[in-house]
């Protein structure tokens, strides 16, 4: 799925680190002669990547395009093949495609996308995967680049989750001069690790007045503040649920879970009151 609430994170660092970006995605030890953003807009379409960087690696030339996404997603093989194709066509460059997947692990396609027609392979595409959970992380944790830290909880790592953010928020601390720079990695880090880790371990270990005074974290609170509450109603809709019509059955319940919208969910509540029985409550969820 798209990474939409971590969006500004991401370009966030990708604005400001892309140099540590492409040695981690080249490989640390790969010399990267130059390297600036390119344009991200694609022409033809209303999409933008990413990202998107020109690089000249020991005088070759090329595009790399990188897509963050949240957890692996079938269809973003196809949606790479069509930003490579735009790209290459309006820089004219080579492109280096790439997908980080945050979470999971993304097995199937492994890197190959192909469309065959009657005899023929009308497409081969190949891509550069890497799944951070696959990918052992004490070195990045201990003696990578600092701005590369915030990706470091979402990887295999020997240390509990607490060990891990304070290693980071230390390295932070001892390793980062700008304030600017240190404000950002602080925010990242507390934003991806809420994708493996509870809130509430994040915001003890990190102290809470590290973040609370960064705007980049407003929308962050916003977000876990508005987690809590769907949490908290869907709650009481399955108590509810229980309490009137006795065991929910399982598909239902996952179906009643998929709810985010708090006013939904309220709408839904106000539908189990109204109904007489289980089946009348799922006719009435269905209309």
């Amino acid at each position: 799925m798209p990474l939409a609430e971590y969006d500004l994170i991401i370009k966030a660092l990708a604005g400001r680190y892309g140099r540590q970006i492409a040695a981690f995605v080249r490989g640390v030890e790969v010399p990267v002669e130059s390297i600036q953003d390119a344009d991200k807009e694609a022409v033809a379409v209303q999409r933008s990547s990413d990202v998107l960087y020109r690089i000249n690696e020991d005088g070759y030339e090329y595009i790399m395009l990188v897509e963050f996404q949240a957890r692996p997603d079938k269809e973003m093989p196809k949606r790479l093949l069509e930003y490579m194709a735009m790209h290459h066509r309006r820089h004219q460059k080579p492109i280096y495609p790439v997908v980080i997947n945050l979470t999971g692990s993304d097995r199937l396609q492994d890197g190959r996308y192909t469309v065959d027609c009657l005899e023929l392979t009308v497409v081969e595409f190949k891509y550069r995967q890497l799944n951070l959970q696959d990918m052992p992380g004490r070195d990045l944790l201990y003696k990578g680049p600092v701005e590369l830290l915030p990706l470091a909880p979402l990887m295999k790592q020997e240390d509990p989750p607490e060990a891990v953010l304070e290693k980071c928020a230390r390295r932070f601390d001892e390793e980062v001069e700008s304030d600017g720079d240190r404000d950002v990695l602080y925010v990242a880090l507390a934003a991806l690790s809420s994708l493996r880790f509870p809130k509430e371990l994040i915001l003890e270990v990190l102290e809470v007045i590290k973040l609370e005074n960064l705007p980049l974290f407003d929308g962050i609170r916003e977000e876990w503040e508005a987690r809590g509450e769907v949490k908290g109603r869907l709650d009481t809709l399955i108590d509810l649920l229980e309490a009137k019509f006795g065991k929910v059955p399982e598909d239902l319940r996952s179906r009643l879970c998929e709810l985010k919208d708090p006013v939904t969910i309220k709408d839904t509540i106000r539908k189990v009151v109204n109904a007489d029985t289980i089946d009348d409550f799922t006719r009435l969820l269905n209309n």
